[in-house]
């Protein structure tokens, strides 16, 4: 007997609950006859989820890593290292209010995200770095920086969620695959703006120093 699931059904969903059956269906059998799952594709995918979790982890290593590397100090490094954990957390919270769950396509997305949601708060802790560097106060320059960015993060992050979210309202098969991935990554992209002009400039006021 194959089952087949639906293209909006979660396919870990169905395999969960078809082995929750199992035991009671091949109770109900006759005697003498035996029955075996034959074959499992979910056995495959959690392998694959796996695999993305171990890329996530590695990926958000990397960044930071490689922030550190070009901004030479721990301190400057911190303030966009702290937007990557902060925009995935956001994004599972839109998730969560969409009804989506974690399978590959979505973290596949926070994957994607990883690389980009570090750009606004580079761009914003850079800018109140060279006010810092003109002689203002931090807490000057952080509230300077973060205006001076304001209209250029909103544009960034418009333009990053508008390439990406139409994606999520194709039709078909394509579109019940895709809307998830969509929607994530959008998602991210949008947090990350939030956290680049609010938690980004206060952080700023707070770690970095006068030179």
């Amino acid at each position: 007997v194959a089952i087949n699931i639906r293209p909006d059904a979660n396919v870990l969903d169905v395999a969960d609950a078809v082995n929750e059956m199992w035991p009671g269906i091949v109770a109900a059998l006759p005697q003498g006859l035996e029955a075996v799952i034959g074959y499992d594709s979910t056995d495959y995918i959690r392998d694959a989820i796996s695999e993305v979790i171990k890329t996530l982890v590695e990926a958000v290593v990397i960044v930071i890593v490689v922030i550190f590397l070009f901004l030479g100090s721990i301190r400057n490094s911190m303030i966009p290292a702290i937007t990557v954990p902060l925009s995935l957390v956001g994004a599972l919270f839109i998730m969560l209010a969409m009804g989506f769950t974690i399978n590959l396509l979505t973290l596949l997305a926070m994957v994607l995200a990883i690389g980009m949601v570090v750009d606004d708060a580079i761009i914003v802790m850079e800018n109140v770095h060279r006010h810092i560097e003109e002689g203002l106060s931090p807490f000057d320059a952080s509230i300077k920086g973060g205006r001076e960015l304001l209209g250029p993060v909103i544009a960034m992050t418009i333009t990053l969620m508008a390439v990406y979210a139409p994606i999520g309202f194709l039709s078909g098969i394509t579109g019940k695959l895709f809307t998830e991935f969509a929607f994530t990554l959008a998602g991210a992209v949008l947090i990350s703006g939030i956290i680049a002009l609010t938690l980004t400039p206060m952080m700023c006021a707070k770690l970095l120093k006068t030179t």
